[in-house]
């Protein structure tokens, strides 16, 4: 349930990314919104069974998120969770705004750096480099860290300030993008929006979710993919050729790589430095976005496959409702996690399925 009062809002537990900023008071007013809750991810090193997939145990099942409240700046507006990812998301002019809490990634701060430079198709940094770039930002009265880059994509410029905090076993990613001359006009109502930023206590996740449709999100900044080709000075590059019918498309937050498929289907690609909470927690989390039944972790788990002549640990899964389907492949490579996912029609993803898994698999 979102509570915006005349200062303030009020978000119940999701999961997702977020983006925040500065105090506005306005007139009351009340709006209710509803999404599954996400269990608290356990990281392996909180005590996961070795073997065992993070995200599963007593804890996970006793914890959702926390409720997270701020004081909305003034021009800013709400526009509420996006049902996947981004737990809170809010615009100002040309500019958006994303929350989103993932597993910890504590200690891996100059890969962070390293893969939004990559995503704006610029060279990797040294990590002394990588190191420069990150500044101090205070975030819910704690000590955060914040970086910010600017490129020039298809001909246009874009600028993302990426903050983050790392919080019981969560790292909070609050991100500001759009031109760069409506970024910087909102730089300092960002930094006081993040100040008043507050974690409450985690609501039980037996608490009964009725299932209410978010809000459509506008569509974002167009970010250019990064090529497919190995890239040269330690970027992150996707393995293997382009399929044949494949077209690439811009990609969004938080993804090296985009194609639309024959038939309405699509084709993203995310790399990040963890499993993102383990392989039980991203397979429920596909299940939400594709409106399926909460299941346990166990179950969550044995529903995806090792991936045959595949890197070592790759896995797939494949999720259908009625006319939609989803099929993702999970490929650790050199220290880092591959997320493929095919989303679409269901006749589209049948018929671009063993593809998808061949690309998913290759070898640089």
């Amino acid at each position: 349930m979102l509570i915006r009062s005349n200062c303030h809002v009020r978000l119940l537990p999701l999961a997702a990314l977020v983006l925040v900023a500065v105090p506005a008071c306005r007139k009351a007013e009340i709006r209710t919104y509803v999404a599954p809750r996400d269990k608290e991810v356990v990281p392996a090193a909180a005590g996961a069974e070795e073997g065992g997939a993070a995200g599963e145990g007593p804890a996970a099942e006793r914890a959702a998120l926390p409720a997270v409240t701020w004081a909305l700046p003034s021009g800013w507006a709400d526009l509420g969770s996006d049902g996947g990812m981004n737990v809170g998301q809010f615009k100002a002019g040309e500019v958006m705004i994303n929350l989103t809490p993932l597993a910890s990634m504590e200690g891996q701060e100059n890969t962070l750096v390293n893969m939004w430079r990559n995503v704006l198709g610029q060279p990797a940094f040294s990590e002394a480099e990588a190191t420069a770039a990150l500044q101090e930002t205070e975030i819910a009265g704690g000590k955060g860290r914040f970086f910010d880059l600017s490129a020039e994509r298809g001909g246009s410029p874009v600028r993302i300030v990426t903050a983050f905090l790392h919080r019981e076993g969560r790292s909070w990613f609050f991100k500001l993008q759009g031109p760069p001359d409506a970024v910087g006009a909102q730089i300092e109502a960002f930094k006081g929006f993040l100040k008043t930023v507050k974690f409450g206590a985690a609501a039980p996740v037996n608490e009964p979710t009725p299932a209410v449709a978010p809000a459509a999100a506008p569509e974002q900044p167009a970010v250019a993919p990064a090529p497919a080709p190995a890239a040269e000075g330690g970027e992150i590059a996707v393995p293997g050729k382009v399929p044949e019918g494949w077209s690439v498309v811009a990609a969004g937050a938080m993804q090296v790589a985009k194609y639309s498929v024959a038939g309405g289907a699509e084709v993203a690609v995310s790399v990040f430095p963890s499993d993102t909470g383990g392989l039980a927690a991203n397979v429920l989390r596909w299940r939400r976005q594709m409106g399926l039944p909460e299941v346990g972790a166990e179950e969550a788990a044995g529903a995806a496959k090792p991936i045959e002549g595949g890197p070592e640990g790759a896995v797939a899964v494949d999720l259908e409702n009625g006319e939609k389907a989803l099929s993702g492949a999970i490929v650790p490579r050199d220290g880092r996690w591959f997320f493929y996912k095919l989303t679409g029609p269901t006749a589209a993803v049948e018929a671009a399925r063993e593809t998808f898994v061949n690309f998913a698999k290759a070898t640089p």
